[in-house]
């Protein structure tokens, strides 16, 4: 594989969505910091690349694609030029390689397009969400089986989110399994559940072995389930919520972010962590009330300001927006986030001498990024 310099994301703002398979994310992190660039916990219109993990597709359980990825998609849709790229390009940008053997790839995309019936369309948004790898874009006899059975399991009517619960299951239950739809016999037991074939026996994704087929209909839930070793530690549940967070499980989060505030009540990062679930599930209202909570508990944390602040701008509330802007500024003094989003406030608002010397701050406490240039051309254009 080219080695590609270590600066290929430099002065890029880099978001990540789905669970990597190839390192852990804070390995990640300190790859695009030193390439020079900078991480977003979040999709905004200021990010410019959005790493789509391998270890799964990157869905809600409702079936549809993150948050974080239609945030891309729709903030493209509107103009903006956010790169969405797998975990395997990601790696080559940083110079790195995935780990494992490198597989030959043979097709492109326009023969496994014929070869499967799979459109152009559909085969870019798997390979974004990891369920195909290709290499210089191509791909290998994996992907092309890959293709055609998860074609033949959706025309059979199961739907995606079930395909992806039971391939991550079997995946980690069954070592060395990185493939599932390539190297395992996959079969259905009902439009809820899958499990893999073995020498007779069928496994589910809970790692059950099972020998009566009919019966694998069993109970279960869409999320995975606590141990039953349950902490009574705030911040260990934390810590279980930031993990489920990462994969995107956002029910999951929300239920250890809860369990820590109530054994921690008067914690802010319990309020803030669950607001943030909460608006990655699209429900600004719930997380804008659990924000100010948050603040009221901490009135120094910065973040939380500034997020109350960007729904209110969302929602076309500009003074509020402001003055939320404010109080992220005065606790946080070198917050630049906070400086770029209240120019932008103070320009709606037509306040231009305000909106300029927020500008002006932006780029003292940011020169050289792209976004800087952009606070150069509103600087330049009054």
């Amino acid at each position: 594989m080219k080695r590609v310099p270590s600066n290929a994301l430099s002065r890029q703002r880099v978001a990540f969505t789905g669970k990597l398979l190839s390192l852990p994310r804070s390995q990640a992190v300190e790859l695009v910091r030193a390439s020079g660039g900078q991480v977003a916990t979040s999709v905004s219109r200021r990010t410019t690349v959005l790493v789509v993990g391998m270890g799964g597709w990157p869905l809600l359980p409702g079936g549809e694609v993150s948050s974080a990825l239609r945030r891309a998609e729709e903030l493209n849709r509107r103009g903006a030029s956010i790169r969405i790229i797998s975990e395997g390009e990601f790696l080559e940008e940083v110079g790195e390689k995935p780990r494992g053997p490198a597989l030959e790839k043979h097709y492109t995309a326009e023969e496994i397009c014929g070869l499967t019936g799979v459109t152009q369309e559909k085969l870019r948004r798997w390979e974004q969400l990891g369920l195909i790898r290709s290499s210089g874009g191509r791909f290998d006899f994996k992907d092309l089986i890959s293709l055609r059975t998860l074609t033949e399991l959706i025309e059979s009517g199961v739907r995606p989110e079930v395909i992806n619960r039971s391939l991550k299951g079997l995946a980690s239950v069954l070592p060395g399994t990185d493939h599932p739809l390539t190297q395992l016999q996959v079969v259905m037991a009902n439009s809820q559940t899958l499990m893999a074939e073995l020498d007779g026996c069928h496994i589910t994704a809970e790692g059950q072995f099972m020998l009566d087929f009919d019966g694998a209909a069993g109970g279960g839930s869409d999320n995975l389930e606590w141990s039953a070793a349950e902490p009574e530690d705030a911040d260990a549940w934390l810590d279980r919520g930031r993990h489920a967070e990462e994969n995107e499980d956002f029910e999951l989060a929300a239920d250890a972010y809860r369990r820590a505030i109530r054994l921690d009540p008067k914690g802010a990062a319990g309020f803030f962590n669950l607001g943030n679930v909460l608006r990655a599930q699209d429900r600004p209202d719930a997380a804008l009330e659990l924000f100010r909570l948050a603040v009221v508990l901490d009135p120094a944390l910065g973040e939380a300001w500034y997020n109350i602040a960007d729904i209110h701008e969302e929602q076309g509330r500009l003074a509020e927006a402001v003055e939320n802007l404010r109080q992220s500024i005065s606790t946080c003094p070198a917050f630049e986030d906070a400086y770029y989003n209240l120019a932008l406030c103070f320009e709606k608002m037509g306040q231009r001498q305000d909106a300029r010397r927020c500008w002006s701050e932006y780029i003292r406490l940011d020169p050289v990024s792209d976004w800087a240039n952009v606070a150069r051309l509103h600087l330049a254009a009054r």
